[in-house]
């Protein structure tokens, strides 16, 4: 089982140890470092269906349970925020995929449905992209090439085999228990050729400099929820996991690209920094999303103790002293022609 905080120094990756460290920048000032970022927040309109109450916050009804994070739409603000960081990150690209004119794309966990939304606008109407999600979150006006079913991605899929050019996915850790099964599924309904593209990242933290002292909340935080994500059966070391698994799915010609996001503007790099005010605007609602239902049906604790923690590990993180971040991974491969010959993995820090 793994902790919830390490240093990438003594990690046992040796590929996340090639990642470059993040240098803090020393000139930031205590306004910027002290700045409420939970006061800019912004909203976005959708239906409101029949959805679970628990903890202040609404979850789905399809499936219950079958997903810990909620619907509600201080979430659905977080995770258009997270969009937006991967776009930053990303250098304004919406997937490392090298498709060429796909006519059949899936989203698999849609969320609020921003992602397929986006790359509907970017390709030709003859394009038909579809957005599978356990809640019916997305807004009914959407572009003509796309739209969304409410399904579980561990189910059996009704789609035809060989038929998407593209699947692509983000943010199932919490949701995926069986990562062999899905991405048979995956590569099932794939067509020869077409490529697939899974984005997750770590619950641990890390630090380059050893700036997160082991008694700090973020710690606290982190270990008590991988626990219980462990608990149930759910990978939370993406980035040493899923490559293996992808590969012995049949996929070939993958690539495996790691980067860094910190958890606050300390970087000195611009872009890290920018990406930092964005990761710490959408901090305050994380360490709720990802805490309460796992801490209270998991690992259980009282209701008022697990805030507690999501408050004070969120309340730490304002502190620009401590340089904290976390890993997401980014896998792309693509499904063979028959007869070929699987090639070899590229693993590099470089998108």
């Amino acid at each position: 089982m793994s902790d919830g905080m390490s240093s990438s120094r003594t990690s046992t990756d040796g590929y996340l140890q090639r990642l470059e460290p993040i240098a803090a920048d020393p000139r930031l000032s205590d306004d910027e470092a002290e700045r409420d970022y939970a006061d800019e927040t912004f909203s976005v309109t959708s239906s409101i269906y029949d959805y679970r109450y628990e903890n202040g916050r609404t979850y789905h009804r399809y499936k219950d349970g079958a997903y810990l994070l909620p619907n509600d739409e201080i979430e659905k603000d977080r995770l258009d925020i997270v969009h937006h960081i991967y776009l930053i990150m990303l250098g304004g690209r919406l997937t490392l995929a090298p498709i060429d004119n796909p006519t059949r794309i899936l989203d698999v966990g849609t969320g609020t449905g921003i992602w397929a939304i986006s790359i509907a606008d970017h390709l030709p109407e003859t394009c038909d992209i579809i957005g599978t999600d356990l809640s019916p979150i997305q807004p009914e006006w959407v572009p003509a090439n796309c739209h969304f079913e409410i399904d579980d991605a561990e189910s059996d899929w009704t789609f035809p085999p060989n038929h998407f050019d593209f699947i692509h996915s983000r943010h199932l850790l919490l949701a995926i228990r069986d990562w062999g099964s899905y991405l048979k599924r995956v590569y099932h309904h794939l067509a020869p050729g077409g490529y697939v593209e899974l984005v997750e990242h770590t619950l641990m933290a890390f630090s380059d400099d050893d700036t997160l002292p082991p008694d700090s909340p973020i710690t606290a935080w982190c270990q008590a929820i991988t626990e219980a994500a462990n608990r149930m059966g759910f990978v939370t070391n993406p980035g040493s996991v899923l490559k293996h698994v992808i590969r012995e799915a049949g996929f070939v010609d993958l690539v495996h690209t790691a980067k860094k996001l910190p958890w606050g503007p300390w970087p000195e790099d611009e872009k890290m920094k920018e990406m930092g005010r964005w990761a710490r605007l959408q901090m305050a609602n994380a360490m709720d999303a990802y805490g309460m239902a796992l801490l209270t049906r998991v690992g259980g604790m009282l209701s008022e103790d697990a805030k507690k923690l999501c408050v004070e590990a969120n309340q730490a993180t304002n502190d620009h002293r401590v340089h904290v971040y976390n890993h997401h991974h980014f896998f792309v491969a693509r499904k063979p022609y028959d007869g070929e010959v699987i090639g070899a993995m590229v693993d590099g820090p470089q998108a």
